[in-house]
């Protein structure tokens, strides 16, 4: 085979290898953000707040993070469907840094968990089954 033909032939393998490669799409098996706001209304009252939908593998998570004037709080709602599976809150300001374990079976709890779901779409609700 001629060297030059060779080469050739070398060079383009390497090339549609690299383009395929670079072309492919992936599949995303990490959490993905379905929505978010800002400023809701929610307890604990707060200066600035930002409220996610997050849909991990098996369960989705209301991420919902609160700035105070000496820090701010992040709480993890973790559910599949309408079936609350945990939920736990940090608080991360100048007097404390603390995680606090929330009774998923507290009807308060609750209350606060059917709240923050109210501010989401029905449509990405659903994904969360």
């Amino acid at each position: 085979m001629n060297i030059k033909l060779y080469k050739t032939l070398l060079t383009g393998a390497i090339f549609s290898t690299f383009t395929a490669c670079a072309t492919t799409p992936t599949a995303s098996n990490g959490p993905t953000v379905l929505e978010q706001h800002k400023n809701i209304s929610a307890e604990p009252s707060t200066k600035h707040n930002l409220a996610r939908l997050i849909k991990q593998t098996d369960n989705c998570v209301i991420e919902f993070t609160g700035n105070f004037e000496t820090g701010k709080a992040t709480e993890h709602w973790i559910f599949k469907g309408d079936q609350l599976i945990s939920a736990f809150s940090n608080v991360d300001a100048e007097v404390e840094k603390k995680q606090t374990v929330f009774d998923i079976q507290d009807v308060a709890k609750l209350k606060n968990f059917d709240s923050l779901k109210k501010n989401f779409k029905a449509t990405n609700l659903e994904k969360c089954h």
